[in-house]
């Protein structure tokens, strides 16, 4: 679906404000605190019910507003319609609801609206997860999954939730009069979804090895090789086998894993693991390497969707262009205009962004909340 529009009502900074998107692409400038990324979150939040910045949607609620509005207006060329999706957030007295509505119908169940307008995201933060903890890797593998298959998000839900529940017998159990019945039944549930997560995360990265690899090659230049793997524990490339594998390991391990009160396999302990030139980009890469590697991985990312589905997600790109030498700006620039279909990107100054006379580009200054479309950068 084509954005054409979005209009938000006491969303974060914004009292009121719509924004016209281009065709292809949307430059959000202004200096930094004006409201830029909250346009990028409201975005986001209609793509995916949540928010990329925090956990609770109370801040997104405008201070002293009893609800926050985000509309989308868009339309799908392939079938000549057009659709309004729209979250609205009502503050209670100890949180916050959300309601989701598609053509003016309430959306009950978040996996029936999940997903309508796609989109893939990069911010700032998204660096940290390479020089971060294990965990903060597998949540950036998900968040690429949850868009493209809806049975992730439950079985991710599922997994965590019978993790929770052999750890607190483990915990409760400790090496005496251990409820073997009981962990029996909650490692066949983390086998069945574990091999499942294991499955579809090791598959993305198949899937987006050879074009990560190509475009971090177009950005920084071929003197410098990446690589993408996926590490797990379990030896198994049959993946036929590897439920039962799973199975057989966690009882294997049932005994120490009462001792230690925690599940100690499983694709909770797995990682993405991102090299260059065979070093480990956690410990090696600069900050400018390091942005490209993670631009690389959204373009590869960006690629494959578009295979999937026949169109491109919409691309929400954060402070994109920083850290970038000219050189590398420049490149990055020509791989989004090859790549993407519609792209919403901040900056601090539109003189940072160069996507050419062709790219079909709308600018909009972002100014204490306000919105001014232009029709050239300043």
């Amino acid at each position: 679906m084509r954005i054409e529009r979005l209009s938000v009502r006491d969303f974060r900074n914004f009292e009121a404000g719509e924004l016209q998107l281009g065709r292809r692409f949307t430059v959000l400038h202004g200096e930094n605190g004006a409201g830029k990324t909250n346009l990028l979150e409201a975005l986001y939040l209609v793509s995916t019910l949540r928010s990329f910045r925090v956990a609770e949607l109370g801040p997104l609620v405008r201070q002293g507003a009893a609800e926050a509005r985000v509309e989308l207006q868009g339309h799908d060329p392939r079938v000549d319609l057009s659709s309004n999706l729209a979250v609205h957030l009502l503050r209670g007295e100890r949180s916050v609801r959300r309601l989701a509505i598609a053509d003016g119908k309430v959306i009950r169940a978040a996996l029936d609206f999940y997903g309508r307008a796609r989109a893939i995201l990069f911010t700032p933060e998204d660096l940290g997860v390479l020089r971060g903890s294990p965990g903060g890797r597998r949540n950036f593998l998900d968040r690429v999954l949850f868009a493209r298959e809806r049975a992730h998000i439950a079985d991710i839900q599922s997994y965590e939730k019978l993790l929770r529940s052999r750890n607190q017998v483990l915990r409760d159990q400790g090496t005496n009069s251990p409820s073997e019945p009981l962990l029996e039944t909650y490692e066949a549930g983390l086998a069945a979804t574990g091999a499942r997560i294991w499955t579809r995360r090791e598959r993305l990265l198949d899937q987006l090895r050879a074009t990560f690899m190509a475009v971090f090659s177009q950005i920084h230049g071929a003197e410098r090789r990446a690589s993408l793997a996926y590490l797990t524990r379990l030896n198994v490339p049959d993946e036929a086998e590897r439920e039962g594998a799973l199975s057989d390991e966690l009882a294997r391990r049932r005994r120490d894993d009462l001792i230690r009160g925690i599940t100690t396999v499983g694709p909770h302990r797995d990682d993405l693991e991102i090299r260059l030139d065979g070093h480990d980009v956690g410990e090696f890469a600069s900050q400018g390497q390091t942005r490209a590697l993670i631009l690389a991985f959204k373009i590869a990312e960006l690629r494959a969707a578009r295979d999937l589905s026949g169109e491109p997600p919409l691309l929400l790109l954060d402070d994109v262009s920083s850290e970038l030498d000219p050189q590398r700006n420049a490149q990055l620039f020509q791989a989004l205009t090859e790549d993407a279909g519609q792209c919403v990107l901040t900056t601090t100054a539109p003189g940072y962004v160069h996507l050419g006379d062709a790219a079909d580009t709308a600018y909009v200054e972002v100014s204490g909340g306000t919105l001014r479309a232009l029709r050239s950068p300043l």
